[in-house]
């Protein structure tokens, strides 16, 4: 008995907390991947991660997380204001779906894009009514289209996303 709980309390370690005033959620690290809150506030993030012997100047692809306060249930408009956003600094900007989501919350993806110029990924995410609080992932790369393993761990990182208070 003793084992099982010793085994399920460390089951529950393999993810990361994040935490400032407020807010705590957690996260797990894509495998390959390092986890960076020190800094996240340099992009406006809360965490980010990157690739191994890169830093998040230099990182080819770039994951970051933020939380943000909630307005209304309504984060699809949040995202097409956006892509207004982007329309206007970007004129030949593109926006394509992509194929994430969460096992529990409600999430809004694009992709931002000018083929060969950047790459953003972008994905809002709404932990439900009762909570004040909705998260952001987005990724960036530079030049090329993430990858199938880089799209996993953008991936991993939104499905493992908990909001745990408030």
């Amino acid at each position: 008995m003793r084992i099982d709980a010793f085994a399920a309390e460390e089951k529950k370690l393999d993810s990361l907390l994040v935490y400032g005033e407020g807010f705590i959620f957690g996260v797990k690290e894509p495998p390959g991947w390092t986890a960076d809150t020190s800094n996240a506030a340099n992009v406006h993030a809360n965490i980010l991660f990157y690739k191994p012997g890169e830093s998040f100047q230099t990182a080819k692809a770039l994951i970051f997380v933020r939380v943000n306060k909630k307005s209304d249930e309504y984060l699809e408009k949040d995202l097409e204001w956006d892509m207004e956003q982007y329309k206007k600094r970007y004129p030949n900007v593109q926006f394509k779906d992509i194929p994430v989501f969460h096992p529990k919350y409600k999430t809004y993806s694009k992709l931002f894009y000018i083929k060969e110029t950047f790459y953003e990924y972008v994905t809002y995410i709404n932990p439900g009514a009762g909570k004040p609080v909705t998260l952001s992932a987005a990724m960036n790369l530079q030049r090329n289209e993430a990858s199938k393993e880089v799209l996993a761990a953008y991936q991993q990182v939104i499905q493992t996303l908990v909001v745990l208070k408030p």
